[in-house]
């Protein structure tokens, strides 16, 4: 069961909304409602066998979606589209040209272009949608762009809770402002046996992460967010019934990754446990908050052969408290790309 929120930043953002990060708060979720043996349930029962309880999106710019990762066209081809569409003169075929190179630093692509493409994807085909969605494109751009502010603060001693002496510590943090009216879309991936959990989620994402805030210095203030459930959303609207790939709609890193063929941009996670252990120790003595980095593929990462891997384990060892776990399972969509490209 595929569900759909929609999320309205109403204070900056320290902490992207990145689907690991989410999956790290509703565990917590879980363990200050229910407890650590019900955390440990919870987290039990994603053994690499059946699909886990529950998985998280990354949060994108509402109404569009990641742009597959695939080869960009080859530079004939790119040149043909561009005299086709803006003229084989000079001044044509370099409108042209400028457009496919802003095409293709675009990171985003709306979803009825997704629903032309899903079945029959290729990058000609994406440049024809882009070229008749004309503004609409150009929002595409723009969708995401936040304003940027970069904060510096000294370091507070846990022990006396002042300034140290020497130094300071000084360090920056950087916020992300969005602007006024900006919707996020969060999609949430249910296991269909397990239909009690829709509950749990709504509970987590309407009322707990409203009241509680989401990432760094909430406490604060930042990360204050707005969320509604999108109850005019069809996940049938992303079925590809002749599809041979997969695109990811979160950030992927599970075991065994790299068996899998796939066309990927690399993201190195520096994660941090959150929760009481972002100030405590979980095992006592020093407080060792962060995980170790971890390698994994963005959003829009397009496998080839449609692989299921819902049912991928989480990634252990990534922290010295061996209990501790990170989610790099992704939700996926289902996509059909053209012979000559999947496997490129």
């Amino acid at each position: 069961m595929l569900l759909r929120y929609i999320i309205k930043p109403v204070a900056p953002l320290i902490t992207p909304l990145k689907s690991d990060t989410l999956f790290g708060h509703f565990c917590w979720y879980v363990r200050y409602g229910e407890g650590e043996a019900a955390l440990e349930s919870f987290l039990g029962r994603y053994d690499g066998v059946m699909p886990g309880p529950v998985l998280f999106s990354s949060a994108f710019p509402a109404g569009f979606l990641p742009r597959p990762v695939l080869p960009p066209l080859k530079r004939a081809a790119a040149r043909e589209f561009a005299a086709r569409k803006f003229g084989n003169d000079k001044k044509g075929l370099f409108s042209g040209l400028s457009r496919i190179k802003a095409w293709n630093k675009q990171r985003w692509i709306s979803i009825p272009c997704w629903r032309r493409l899903k079945d029959e994807y290729d990058e000609i085909t994406l440049y024809e949608q882009l070229y008749e969605e004309g503004e609409g494109t150009r929002q595409g751009e723009q969708a995401g762009t936040t304003f940027s502010e970069l904060t510096t603060h000294n370091r507070i001693s846990r022990l006396s809770g002042t300034v140290p002496p020497e130094g300071g510590g000084l360090f920056a943090r950087e916020k992300h402002w969005h602007h006024p009216g900006d919707a996020l879309d969060l999609y949430v991936q249910i296991r269909d046996l397990d239909p009690s959990m829709e509950a749990a989620i709504d509970d987590f994402l309407l009322r707990y992460l409203p009241e509680t805030g989401f990432g760094a210095d909430k406490s604060l203030g930042m990360g204050a967010l707005e969320i509604e459930k999108d109850s005019k959303f069809n996940s049938l609207e992303f079925d590809s019934p002749g599809a041979d790939a997969c695109m990811c709609l979160s950030l992927a890193a599970f075991p065994g990754i790299g068996s899998f063929p796939a066309a990927y941009r690399l993201f190195t996670r520096f994660g941090k446990l959150g929760g009481d252990f972002a100030f405590v120790s979980p095992t006592g003595g020093d407080v060792r908050p962060f995980k170790k980095p971890i390698l994994m593929y963005e959003e829009g990462a397009v496998f080839f052969g449609n692989p299921s891997l819902a049912a991928m384990p989480l990634l252990d060892r990534v922290h010295s408290d061996e209990r501790i776990r990170h989610c790099g399972i992704p939700i996926t969509l289902p996509l059909k790309i053209r012979e000559d490209l999947s496997h490129a």
